[in-house]
């Protein structure tokens, strides 16, 4: 009989941490669950329910367990075939070695670190990976091995249903979508309201809020004074296909609106998103990037939702180059190589 392989997804997923990992791991693993066995091994926390939703089996870490001892529960537990890295976690060589001595093939996905150098695959599926920064880890040859580029940016379902529904005529007032991430660990978006309800648009703001939403009690204080143009919603896909443009965070998020094709500024909650970000625009300019939340300054986000209402030729150019940057296969890319298909 054909035995599946065995193909453990390592990431967690938390509103500190954010959902962003765990998003696209699913998007990954529902491409493979036919023909491989797919379990993921996560910290216990609610953002599981979408683990589950989707399911899949899960493993879980212990409290307060060490990585290192969680790895070899898992090596000894559930003898994997392959282990997808899909965490921010200074693994060393030594701990991946210790995996590659029972024959598990080791992927990394979006993580710089020492233990990346004896790794199988590596993945950075975005179009804005600074190459240079590999450098410290890993040879000239093994950089060019590295999997990376627009080609390999992974769109969930969702999204790529969601885009027939999107139309390009504008709705009058403009529909502007903010939508922060499913978390939203550095509480941006209270900071953007707080700039935006000032700014006195006429526009209408969906404001798309995730489930698993940090600051929820101080969101439903502020939520009774703002203006009658301001609408807190639940984040779903019905409402962002509402957006004429969008204001969101880097991650996910960003390569969603690309593929909608939505025109969209860029904020970040971390100064490394923000390099990333900020390399994103530069090659391809299908962003408006804003820089670091703690940075911006609330002039120059209003002059750049400006520029995208009244500029129609700035808006239709970055529509445009949006149209060809994704073609939405990235996520069946990714899963041949996990599994070596």
């Amino acid at each position: 009989m054909f035995k599946k392989t065995k193909i453990i997804f390592r990431c967690d997923a938390s509103s500190d941490i954010g959902l962003g990992h765990l998003i696209r791991d699913l998007a990954i693993a529902k491409k493979m669950r036919k023909t491989h066995q797919i379990i993921f091994a996560s910290i216990k926390d609610p953002a599981n329910s979408y683990i589950k939703e989707s399911g899949f089996k899960i493993f879980f870490k212990k409290s307060k367990e060490r990585e290192e001892k969680f790895l070899s529960r898992v090596k000894a537990i559930l003898m994997p075939d392959v282990i997808v890295f899909d965490k921010k976690y200074p693994y060393s060589s030594a701990i991946l070695n210790s995996l590659k001595r029972n024959k598990i093939k080791i992927v990394i996905i979006d993580n710089i670190c020492k233990g990346m150098k004896i790794a199988d695959e590596i993945i950075f599926p975005c179009a804005r990976l600074d190459k240079n920064l590999l450098k410290k880890f890993l040879s000239q040859k093994q950089i060019k091995q590295v999997k990376t580029g627009p080609k390999y940016v992974i769109i969930r379902d969702e999204i790529l249903t969601l885009k027939k529904q999107v139309k390009r005529d504008f709705h009058t007032p403009l529909n502007i979508v903010i939508t922060t991430g499913g978390s939203d660990p550095k509480g941006v978006l209270l900071k953007l309201i707080s700039w935006l309800r000032e700014m006195n648009l006429d526009v209408n703001f969906l404001i798309l809020v995730g489930k698993s939403f940090k600051f929820q009690k101080k969101l439903k204080k502020i939520k009774k004074d703002l203006p009658q143009n301001f609408h807190i919603l639940p984040y779903s896909l019905k409402e962002l296909a509402k957006g004429d443009t969008a204001i969101c965070t880097f991650g996910a998020s960003i390569y969603e609106m690309i593929y909608l094709q939505i025109p969209c500024l860029c904020v970040s909650h971390s100064r490394e998103n923000a390099r990333g970000a900020k390399i994103l625009e530069k090659r391809c300019r299908v962003i408006k990037d804003l820089g670091y939340i703690n940075d911006i300054i609330p002039q120059n986000l209003y002059k750049a939702i400006k520029k995208l209402l009244t500029d129609k030729t700035y808006c239709k150019n970055m529509i445009k180059r949006c149209k060809n940057l994704i073609d939405a296969r990235g996520a069946a890319r990714v899963a041949k190589i996990i599994a070596d298909e």
